[in-house]
């Protein structure tokens, strides 16, 4: 974050917040408390009429007096903004905490202390479930370095951890897109060493990089491998009527072509979401056949056959 959106923070918080110390306000921002000190000295100079207390209950106020513009928001347009953050906090952007943070508290700031109330009454109520699964951590600029590549059009020299085979790989990387999914971040794009399309997991990436050399696929469009998680496939399936109309409008069942004949209807499904297909078919044995492709009735064949042989022992 640079030093001037910082210090609007600080200003954006205490008016909210009423004081804060020097340590609350270092540990909101990420910084050390010295920076904090150089900050309110700085908002000083600029004749911003903070307010210092020493001692126990002590930390720094702003004159309630002082009037910060802000852009005139209509109720029902903060409130739909609270939303869209609060749906934005579930995708843990990495290393953008703190701009998150400093962003709903300029939202807030256009508010009356009245109507922020109001409003946080009303969002205590909103809750949003995207998440799949729950990341650790990534390393420190995983996003900044992403997008330095974006911005140069330039390759990444990208260190990877596999879980699988637990080791790391060292790998050169033209990266293409960006994306959220399942409760976390993943970069595609072109994998010099495979020679081929690579999906990474943002969390598993230990080091990232920037290259001289030019990105010349990041506007490619590559062939997906077989084997990529995010690959869209095609099933036909039979399925209960009664139990299509409770699950057809999942995800997965977006794009669904549908025919009705004797017995149930048949569904054609163009979908990455391979696992919710294979999960409907396992879960529903009465209520759903698979019929197409080949490949994946042998692995619902294999599936049943290893679930029989371990939990149907004599």
């Amino acid at each position: 974050m640079k030093k001037t959106e910082r210090q609007n923070g600080i200003v954006h918080l205490l008016r909210i917040r009423k004081k804060m110390t020097a340590n609350e306000l270092a540990n909101y921002f990420e910084v050390s408390e010295r920076t904090i000190y150089r900050d309110i000295d700085a908002l000083s100079q600029l004749r911003i009429p903070i307010v210092a207390y020493e001692g126990l209950g002590g930390g720094y106020e702003i004159d309630p007096s002082f009037f910060m513009p802000s852009i005139k928001l209509s109720e029902q347009e903060i409130l739909m903004m609270l939303m869209v953050l609060k749906a934005g906090e579930e995708l843990r952007v990495p290393n953008m905490t703190t701009d998150y943070k400093l962003l709903i508290s300029k939202v807030l700031n256009a508010l009356s202390d009245e109507e922020r109330q109001k409003a946080e009454q009303v969002m205590s109520h909103i809750e949003f479930d995207i998440i799949r699964i729950i990341p650790k951590g990534y390393i420190l600029d995983v996003i900044t370095t992403l997008l330095e590549a974006f911005r140069k059009s330039c390759d990444l020299l990208l260190i990877y951890y596999h879980p699988e085979r637990d080791e790391t790989v060292s790998r050169r990387f033209s990266p293409i897109k960006l994306f959220f999914a399942d409760g976390g971040w993943y970069v595609n794009g072109y994998c010099h060493m495979r020679k081929a399309k690579r999906t990474f997991r943002l969390d598993r990436i230990v080091s990232l990089t920037c290259l001289c050399e030019e990105n010349r696929y990041i506007n490619s469009k590559l062939s997906v491998p077989e084997n990529d998680k995010f690959k869209w496939h095609t099933y036909e399936l039979i399925i209960d009527p009664a139990l299509y109309r409770i699950i057809k409008d999942d995800v997965y069942l977006q794009y669904t072509e549908i025919k009705s004949i004797e017995g149930g209807l048949h569904l054609t499904v163009n979908t990455p979401y391979k696992n919710e297909i294979r999960q409907l078919v396992l879960n529903h044995p009465e209520h759903v056949t698979a019929l197409k492709p080949d490949e994946f009735i042998q692995e619902i064949k294999e599936l049943s056959q290893a679930i029989s042989k371990k939990y149907l022992k004599p």
